[in-house]
């Protein structure tokens, strides 16, 4: 990263700012460099002496902390600038405009259970029990699963330090929302409330002019020297920009001492949703030799599109096949990866005899009828009833 005299600044470069404004800038720079060094040599150091005290330990010396206590304490200092480097790189990415998504099918509650089953270390460390909640709907989401999962543990990292000692953590899931519930600290609600604000406000406008990803975290010396908190400050920044990238929001709700943030995606069951696994799909489809067929279902009158897409997606023969309701239109959307267009009869055949059920359809293949989703759509759809 190199903050040198042609380091562009939202869309304009250094040497093209008004006076007043190349000053602010030279003033963030050197606040965000102090801060970036601060916050990864103070792990660095704790890491150092750690091992040193083992040294000593080893070579029969008296040390001043046990065994175990010493690699502890290595250990929580190396996750602390573990966790203060991803988010440099993350920041770094989004300030580049590399931040991107491998967008793929996949449940919301899978992705939750897995990060929190991983992060519950820490919290049993710390004197925190965690239960999670719900979760039976598989009704899936089109999401980067390595992003969203990154998105859940900064929710993990921003309440653990927060929360009041011995309280639980509670994860709610439902088909598209995962809500974290915890209790704040005697005393933290208004440095919660000010941390949230700071990120909302960095997220949707930056904290100051030159606009920059990093203005999230600027601070004076003296603020970063004495605050409370460890760390850069942007994790509520960084979570907002995932749920964007997904088309999906966070929310916060405090009330007294306890907190709910919640995770909200878009439930793919909507035409618009559909247009977006094709695309996804047809990237790959474009980048790989690969093909996906698409076949649209028409509902029959008066059955519930819901309860027959519910029956279909129960009888799929293959995990990475999926199927999605259109409500608004009465048909329900199959895409079947790596499917050859003459596959694809043969397997809606095996589908209705598994549901017992006689299918109206019509099928589109990718890239045979094209790569564009929205075609896809309409040549499927052209395509029902005929055979």
């Amino acid at each position: 990263m190199s903050f040198g005299a042609g380091v562009a600044i939202g869309h304009l470069p250094a040497s093209a700012l008004s006076p007043q404004d190349e000053a602010l800038f030279q003033s963030f720079q050197s606040n965000l460099l102090s801060l970036i060094s601060h916050e990864l040599r103070t792990p660095l150091m704790g890491v150092l002496n750690a091992l040193s005290v083992l040294e000593d330990h080893e070579a029969g010396r008296e040390a001043a902390l046990e065994r175990g206590v010493a690699v502890s304490m290595a250990r929580q200092n190396a996750d602390r600038l573990a966790h203060a480097l991803s988010t440099l790189l993350d920041l770094a990415s989004i300030e580049s405009g590399t931040f991107h998504l491998r967008l793929r099918e996949a449940e919301l509650g899978k992705v939750v259970r897995h990060r929190l089953e991983a992060f519950g270390s820490k919290l049993r460390e710390n004197g925190h029990s965690f239960s999670i909640l719900g979760g039976s709907e598989a009704a899936p989401i089109l999401c980067d699963p390595q992003r969203l999962g990154r998105g859940v543990t900064l929710v993990l990292e921003v309440a653990l330090p927060r929360m009041e000692a011995g309280t639980p953590l509670e994860a709610s899931l439902q088909a598209n929302r995962a809500e974290f519930r915890f209790q704040l600290s005697p005393g933290k609600e208004e440095a919660w409330d000010l941390a949230w604000s700071q990120g909302l406000a960095g997220y949707e406008a930056g904290l100051a002019s030159p606009s920059s990803v990093f203005a999230g975290v600027l601070q004076s010396e003296q603020a970063f020297l004495t605050r409370s908190e460890e760390g850069l400050g942007s994790e509520f920044l960084l979570i907002h920009q995932i749920l964007r990238l997904h088309g999906g929001r966070l929310e916060q709700r405090r009330q007294g001492r306890a907190v709910r943030l919640g995770l909200v995606l878009p439930v793919l069951s909507s035409e618009e949703g559909l247009r977006a696994v094709l695309q996804s799909r047809a990237y790959q489809v474009s980048t790989e030799l690969a093909s996906v067929a698409l076949a649209l279902i028409r509902v029959p009158p008066g059955r519930k599109v819901s309860e027959l897409g519910g029956k279909i997606r129960s009888t799929l023969f293959r995990s990475t096949d999926a199927a999605y309701p259109l409500e608004a239109q009465g048909e329900i959307a199959l895409v079947l990866d790596d499917c050859k267009p003459e596959d694809a009869p043969g397997l809606l055949s095996r589908l209705a005899r598994a549901i017992g059920e006689e299918l109206q359809y019509g099928i589109a293949h990718c890239p045979s009828d094209g790569l564009d989703p929205a075609a896809l759509v309409g040549v499927a759809r052209k395509r029902i009833g005929r055979k």
